[in-house]
């Protein structure tokens, strides 16, 4: 083997090299640029780009410019007016810093420059392709700088060759535009991609205003003021729980002492504030601005500058935390002082005792706007006899004998502890892995037996008391219900959703992001069950959801849709799922729910007849019992081994 020979790199290896640190996709480089021309001091900042910015794009500011006979070393690496000296790293005030933003861009693209200082006649055009300078003129300009960067890695293809198609590096630039706007309120951005605005904000200060820009009044509307100072922490900014939240972090922007940034620590204080206000596996919204110290903050952890590290991290997410929970919290207390209209649901307002046999135990009503179920639907179960009718052998109640269960032995398909009642509204703990995976694949059909059963009446007002040969068995009325909801709710809504016509259209405001991933999904939105159409200046307007959402939660859905198809490609069954399961919990009875007893036995009756699962669509069990031999046991009739 022949020894290897050590030789520097040509300057223009160097260059496209270190320029991938930087400049990853044309989102980085415009990032670099809008950052320079913030630290110019520009009020007013536009970016237009063609072909999601491979083709060209342009950063426009009105700053102080640059000099004339700075504008050479402007495009040498490492030379910048930010810093002198190295402890000058410490305490970083400004967003750029290394000086190697503008030589990495023209490392791999053909970069032309006009600018123009404030105290000079004339301006400079300067064009440098490939990172070498191919000429300096004087030009006319307004004041400021503009840079014109096109055909983007023309000289680097195996990092071109790895780009995305031209409407995802749209979306890209749009969500760093986001954050831009959001970053300062005081800067009037304008953000426009292949001739069409996508974003302006108004530049007035007004944080609400340039959430408006971004997020919509929708979302404006939903999210709360959050402000205060701890541990020389300020932090100032909107949150939105609740309605508001999405099923990702992506609407989370953080901002530290005017920087844009991402931090796991900062999202898990906000997270931990917003715990009890956001449902599982969504997550809030918000733009939090922090000011701190500057000497406690690294920002020199990446050429990205995406990354900073925190002296004490745990102080900062401690911060975040406390603050604000404590906004939120006093929202709502204030919130709930206001009086409120409230029209009673006098099926709810009427005493227990008044349920009737039948009353709640079949999901909500279908809509009259409601579309038909497709013919793949499974039809629905045959009315059940009147309460109180005669009983087949194959629906065995009765209340003269005892109860029929399992064909397999029953320590291996029940469990033996209660599970708790879902009156106190705790989560049941979690099965043992075998007993879980027997519990979900035995269904009634295959426990019950034709034998005759005996109902004996309730306990707690929640459990059924059935005996069955040599057995006492308990049932979870609302367990038992629950699923009986479920597997109906599942079975009517099964292939193609059922389409829900809206009588009042609703039209959405959507990000560039979310707008991009509506026009390339629109068949996998339909089959979805989301009837929607393009209203333009990225508004979508939805005339009609699946039947299994309603009008209420449409728009939320319709955003989780977006990211997933954004994320995935596609639209998975499991938000489908896991609306049923809701929609089967909340009408279903209730434990602690007094019920009569015709209709306890057409709870049992449907539980024989539509062979369900024998737990909940939680994972909890339906029933447990206790034989004969464990209550003589019990009382001493007879003695356990060993004894």
């Amino acid at each position: 083997m022949s020894e290897s020979i050590i030789r520097p790199l040509p300057p223009e290896v160097i260059g496209q090299i270190a320029a991938g640190e930087v400049v990853e996709r044309p989102a980085s480089a415009i990032k670099e640029l809008v950052e320079n021309a913030i630290d110019a001091g520009a009020t007013a900042v536009t970016v237009d780009i063609r072909d999601g910015g491979v083709t060209s794009l342009r950063v426009t500011d009105n700053g102080s410019g640059i000099r004339p006979e700075d504008i050479r070393m402007a495009f040498m690496r490492h030379a910048t007016s930010k810093i002198r000296r190295s402890e000058d790293l410490i305490g970083v005030r400004s967003l750029g810093f290394r000086g190697e933003a503008l030589a990495s861009i023209a490392a791999v693209a053909r970069v032309t420059c006009l600018t123009r200082t404030r105290d000079s006649d004339e301006g400079v055009k300067a064009v440098n392709e490939g990172g070498e300078m191919v000429s300096i003129q004087p030009a006319g300009c307004p004041e400021g700088t503009s840079f014109t960067v096109k055909d983007l890695f023309f000289n680097a293809p195996v990092r071109r060759k790895f780009l995305k198609k031209a409407s995802a590096e749209t979306a890209l630039v749009a969500d760093l535009m986001e954050r831009m706007i959001l970053s300062r309120p005081d800067i009037s951005f304008r953000f426009t991609a292949d001739g069409k605005n996508v974003y302006f904000s108004p530049g007035d200060g007004s944080l609400e205003n340039a959430a408006l820009s971004v997020f919509g009044l929708y979302t404006l509307r939903l999210m709360t003021r959050v402000e205060g100072v701890q541990s020389g922490i300020r932090l100032k900014g909107l949150v939105g729980c609740g309605d508001a939240s999405r099923g990702n972090r992506g609407r989370e922007f953080f901002f530290l002492n005017g920087r844009t940034l991402r931090s796991a620590a900062l999202s898990s204080g906000l997270e931990e504030a917003c715990r009890q206000l956001v449902t599982i596996g969504r997550f809030p919204v918000c733009v939090l601005h922090l000011d701190m110290p500057y000497e406690n903050v690294d920002v020199n952890v990446h050429p990205n500058k995406w990354e900073v590290r925190f002296t004490d991290e745990m102080q900062v997410r401690s911060a975040i935390r406390d603050l604000v929970s404590d906004c939120l919290y006093a929202q709502r207390k204030s919130e709930e002082q206001i009086p409120k209209a409230f029209v009673p649901d006098p099926k709810e307002d009427r005493p227990a005792a008044a349920v009737r046999a039948n009353d709640r135990l079949d999901p909500p009503a279908v809509p009259a706007a409601a579309a038909a179920p497709t013919p793949s639907a499974v039809p629905p179960a045959p009315p059940p006899p009147p309460a109180g009718a005669p009983l087949t052998a194959r629906e065995t109640v009765s209340k003269a004998e005892p109860f029929g269960l399992f064909a397999a032995p029953v320590e291996n398909v029940l469990l033996q502890s209660p599970a708790p009642s879902a009156s106190k509204g705790k989560p049941a703990p979690a099965l043992p892995a075998e007993e879980a995976e027997q519990l979900e694949s035995q269904t009634v059909k295959e426990a019950f037996r034709e034998k005759p059963l005996r109902i004996i009446g309730t306990v707690f007002d929640t459990y059924i008391l059935l005996e069955y040969d040599d057995r006492l068995l308990m049932c979870d009325q609302h367990a038992v219900h629950e699923r009986l909801l479920y597997e109906k709710l599942t079975a009517e809504t099964r292939g193609t959703p059922p389409i829900q016509g809206l009588l009042s259209p609703l039209l959405v405001q959507l990000t560039r992001g979310e707008y991009e991933t509506f026009l390339n999904s629109q068949e996998a939105l339909y089959e979805a069950g989301f009837d929607c159409e393009d209203f333009g200046d990225l508004a979508v307007q939805i005339r009609g959801v699946p039947l299994i959402l309603g009008q209420p939660q449409a728009v939320r859905c319709f955003h989780e849709a977006l990211d997933e198809l954004n994320a995935t490609g596609n639209i998975t069954q499991l938000e489908r799922v896991q609306r049923i399961t809701q929609m089967s919990c909340k009408h279903a009875v209730k434990g602690g729910e007094k019920l009569p007893p015709d209709a306890l036995e057409e709870l049992v009756r449907r539980m024989l007849r539509e062979d369900i699962r024998l737990t909940c669509p939680h994972g909890r069990p339906l029933m447990i019992e206790m034989t004969r031999t464990d209550l003589e046991k019990r009382f001493k009739r007879i003695q356990s081994r060993g004894e």
